[in-house]
């Protein structure tokens, strides 16, 4: 949840703005022509996906492990780790491999576990983690790991730092490490059959293996730039991609290279490659995408569309997105589906750019969440407003100019005991007697999800009941002390014994006077409405700001906490500036030059 940062930190992000990491998943299901946006904000960032059909599939995500059963659409958590992972690759619907720094290995043979297991629930919020089978396997080694390459269930490889390079021949159960005699940064490794293999790296770092991996010889790719990816296009052409777009093609396996101009000429950097026999998919920087379908004797400049913040609505422009991951599948009826991976450093503006967070509880903005529940409260504010304050202002001014009466008296007392009510007990007392006794009106007000409260006006009868009473008593015994005591005054008594009407005394020389301190009381009321309004909507169940507030409480939601606390502090500071104003109008003496 982010609390192991500093408080300061965290407040000055929320409030300034954080740099965030943005991760995206774009799918293409016609070989590239087009490209959707899927699994939004599910993921982020993603790094690295698998993907057996085109709606089976895993992707790794900082430290966590998802899977899909609907081509990328929807993901579920499988696996959150302190070790933070670098690739994963399946063979099948069940053996699977996720590797990352420390030489973490982890290996799961049941793929998608049956839902039957369950979910882990912190309290009274569930994470949605299946109790997945991934274990972890010791690696033999602490270096980082990057790279996968499976040719069956049993025969598969690991490229790692330092030249690392592991081997497994019981699908990934034990390892072998392999003496590859480099020093470089290996990145990407690639098998055609369970002999033949490929492994590259930095600074144009090519090995080659014909025995199975047990040992390693240099190629010369006649470049220095780092290699970032490497794949199999068939049983001996292999493709290598990598930094200032840099393509490599080997038509005997990895032996030999030549360098090849792929679509236009290219500067930025070539980030993946993935073949399923003759076609392939490239993805780089700036949102580079190629396809071919022939093998890479010729290649396709593609565009991946997607809406830009500051264009007009609905419009779309190519994605600028580095895309640092591709995984292609080519069904029988020779139908090309892709995925291409992207994660991106951007800057979040947060509160000055109406960036509230996600709530790291529910994985939902915390705007939305608000944009939601905000107008409820301001139905249950706006109406308890428009029937207390006029009311109560009529009754003060009314007892205000005819003091102790018995009218006056009966009023100022009940009042009093008014007041004194909690609003939780007013509000169980009016149900008591308008819905178990009477039967008149709901004693709850929970809605259905998107369920407007117009649907079911009745349910807004006993919270604004609720509201009412105790910001009328308040209002009117304010107003009342007021009254009485400008009544009191030297310029009233004037005004009176002048023969003016007492209609226009009270509407001329008493109300303005007498308002200034009933507006400031008002306008702390209306802050009070939405603040205060957690009491009578935990009552009641009614969904607004403060049930929201009392909802991030129980489940220590602290982005959600200071962002309802932040539209409740808004809300008083918005009345009370229309307090201010309102001063100048009613009192010609106190406005601004």
């Amino acid at each position: 949840m982010g609390l192991d940062r500093p408080a300061h930190v965290r407040y000055l992000s929320w409030i300034i703005g954080w740099p965030e990491s943005e991760g995206t998943l774009f799918r293409t299901s016609d070989g590239g022509a087009t490209w959707q946006r899927v699994g939004a904000g599910t993921i982020t960032p993603i790094t690295r996906t698998s993907f057996l059909s085109p709606k089976l599939g895993w992707a790794i995500s900082e430290r966590r492990i998802y899977s899909t059963e609907d081509g990328g659409t929807r993901w579920t958590r499988q696996l959150g780790t302190e070790h933070r992972l670098r690739a994963i690759a399946f063979v099948d619907e069940k053996i699977g491999l996720a590797v990352g720094e420390g030489g973490t290995i982890y290996r799961t043979a049941e793929g998608v576990p049956p839902k039957e297991q369950g979910v882990l629930c912190a309290g009274s919020t569930c994470e949605d983690e299946i109790l997945s089978a991934w274990a972890q396997v010791e690696s033999g080694t602490a270096s980082a790991l990057t790279g996968i390459a499976f040719v069956d269930s049993s025969h598969l490889w690991i490229a790692g730092e330092k030249g690392l390079v592991l081997r497994s021949t019981d699908g990934g159960v034990s390892w072998e490490t392999v003496d590859t005699g480099v020093d470089a940064t290996l990145l990407s490794v690639a098998f055609a059959s369970a002999d033949k293999g490929v492994v590259v790296g930095e600074g144009g770092t090519i090995l080659v293996t014909s025995d199975g991996g047990r040992t390693w010889q240099q190629s010369d790719a006649g470049t220095s730039s780092r290699l970032n990816a490497v794949d199999f296009a068939g049983d001996a052409a292999v493709w290598a991609v990598g930094d200032g777009g840099t393509a490599l093609h080997s038509r005997d396996g990895g032996v030999t290279w030549a360098s090849r101009t792929i679509g236009t000429s290219l500067k930025s950097a070539l980030r993946a490659v993935s073949f399923d026999g003759a076609d392939g998919v490239v993805v780089g920087a700036e949102g580079t995408v190629l396809t071919t379908r022939d093998g890479g004797a010729s290649w396709t400049r593609q565009e991946i569309l997607e809406g830009r913040e500051g264009t007009i609505t609905g419009q779309q422009e190519p994605t600028a997105r580095p895309l640092n991951d591709i995984a292609i599948h080519v069904g029988e009826s020779g139908d090309v589906t892709a995925w291409a991976a992207s994660d991106d450093t951007i800057w979040r503006w947060g509160v000055p750019g109406g960036d509230l967070g996600v709530s790291p509880r529910s994985g939902v903005s915390i705007l939305s969440m608000i944009k939601r529940s905000l107008p409820n409260s301001a139905i249950l504010a706006v109406f308890a407003f428009i029937v207390a304050v006029p009311t109560a202002v009529a009754a003060g001014v009314w007892m205000g100019i005819r003091p102790d009466t018995k009218l006056d008296r009966l009023v100022s007392q009940g009042s009093l005991l008014t007041i004194s009510l909690p609003e939780f007990v007013t509000g169980v007392l009016l149900m008591l007697l308008f819905s178990s006794t009477l039967g008149w009106l709901p004693s709850s007000s929970i809605m259905l999800p998107g369920e407007s409260v117009w649907s079911r006006p009745e349910v807004l009868v006993l919270p604004i009941l609720t509201i009412t009473g105790a910001l009328f008593a308040y209002i009117m015994r304010m107003a009342r002390a007021n009254v009485m005591e400008v009544m009191e005054s030297d310029y009233v008594r004037t005004a009176i014994l002048k023969g003016l009407p007492m209609r226009r005394v009270v509407v001329r020389h008493v109300l303005p006077n007498a308002m200034l301190p009933t507006i400031t009381v008002i306008a702390n009321n209306v802050g009070w409405m939405f603040g205060g309004l957690i009491i009578v909507e935990s009552v009641f169940a009614y969904p607004g700001v403060g049930r929201l507030l009392l909802t991030a409480i129980d489940t220590r939601d602290v982005r959600l906490l200071q962002s309802t606390a932040l539209v409740i502090a808004a809300v008083y500071a918005f009345s009370n500036l229309t307090a201010d104003l309102l001063y100048g109008v009613l009192n010609p003496r106190i406005r601004l030059a």
